[in-house]
C-alpha cells in the first residue's frame, strides 16, 4: 500500500498557515494528493443569558470562516506542483472529517495549544477513532516532514500490529528504524523474542531494524517520548487506545502522552 491521498482539516485560526506548510511537506514527501477540508460549526447556539442567537447569523459566520480557510489553502498551494482538492461542510470538524475520510488513505491531524475548540478544530483522538484510517499527527512546532528516523513503539496488541502494517510505506522509506518495547523487568525476555520476530518481518520488506526491550518504571508513554528524543526520531509509530479513551483520560496512557507531549510526527492507528 502507498499513501496516494492525504486529508487534512484547514482550521480558521492563527496556526493554520504553519500547519499547511507541514501538510505540504507531507504530501510532497509521499507524492500524494492533499485534500483540504473546511469545516466549522455554528457556535455558540445561545448567549450567556440563555437567549437564542440568530441561527442564520451563526451559520453565515461559519461559512465565512470556511471561505477564509479555502482561500488560505488555495493561495498557499498554488504553484506548489502538488495535486490538491477541496471539500467543505458546515459542521463539527470531528464529525465532518471522518465522513470525508472515504476519499483518502491517510488523515493528517494537528495538536492545539490551550483548550480545544471543537467547533473550529479537529480533535486527534476523534480522528484516529472515527475515521477508520491511520492518523499522522503533526508536531506543535512547525517542522518539515522527513520520516528518516522512525521509532516503532512496540506492544504486542491488535492496535500496534495494525499500526505497524499501516505504517510500512513510511518505515520502508526511513534510514533508521528502532523498534522499542518498554516493559517490566520480568517481561524483558518475552519482549525481546517478540521484537526479534518483528525485526524478521521488517527484514522481509527490506528494512533493517534495531530492537530494544527496556525495563523501566513509570509511565510508558513518557519513556517512549524520551527514547524518541534520545534517538532523534522524527517519526513515532504507535497503536492508539489499547484501552478505552475514558480509562486513558482517568489513568493516563501512551496515546494521550504521544498526542499531547511528543515532539516529532506521530503515526497512530486504532
Amino acid at each position: 500500500m502507498t499513501f496516494k491521498a492525504v486529508l487534512t482539516h484547514v482550521a480558521d485560526d492563527p496556526a493554520a498557515p504553519a500547519r499547511l506548510r507541514m501538510a505540504e511537506s507531507v504530501a510532497r514527501r509521499l507524492g500524494a494528493e492533499l485534500i483540504g477540508v473546511g469545516a466549522q460549526a455554528p457556535w455558540p447556539y445561545a448567549n450567556a443569558d440563555g437567549g437564542g442567537a440568530a441561527f442564520e447569523a451563526l451559520v453565515e459566520s461559519a461559512e465565512k470562516g470556511i471561505a477564509a480557510s479555502e482561500q488560505l489553502f488555495r493561495e498557499r498551494l498554488a504553484g506548489s506542483g502538488i495535486a490538491t482538492s477541496w471539500r467543505s461542510e458546515v459542521g463539527y470538524p470531528d464529525l465532518v472529517l471522518p465522513r470525508l475520510a472515504c476519499a483518502a488513505d491517510l488523515v493528517l491531524g494537528y495538536r492545539t495549544s490551550g483548550d480545544l475548540d471543537r467547533s473550529l478544530q479537529a480533535a486527534p483522538d476523534s480522528l484516529v477513532m472515527e475515521s477508520g484510517l491511520p492518523l499522522l499527527l503533526m508536531p506543535a512546532e512547525e517542522t518539515a516532514f522527513l520520516g528518516e528516523a522512525v521509532l516503532v513503539a512496540w506492544k504486542n496488541t491488535r492496535e500496534t500490529r495494525r499500526a505497524l502494517s499501516a505504517a510500512l510505506p513510511l518505515i520502508k522509506r526511513a534510514r533508521r528504524v528502532l523498534v522499542a518495547a518498554v516493559c517490566r523487568e520480568p517481561e524483558v525476555a518475552a519482549a525481546e523474542a517478540e521484537l526479534a520476530e518483528v525485526a524478521r518481518r521488517l527484514a522481509r520488506h527490506g528494512v533493517t531494524a534495531v530492537t530494544l526491550a527496556e525495563a523501566a518504571s513509570g509511565p510508558t508513554g513518557e519513556r517512549l517520548r524520551r527514547l524518541a528524543e534520545t534517538d532523534r526520531s522524527d517519526l513515532i509509530v504507535a497503536g492508539a487506545y489499547g484501552h478505552s479513551r475514558l480509562r486513558e483520560w482517568v489513568l493516563g496512557g501512551v496515546t494521550r502522552t504521544l498526542i499531547a507531549e511528543a515532539r516529532p510526527y506521530v503515526f497512530l492507528s486504532h
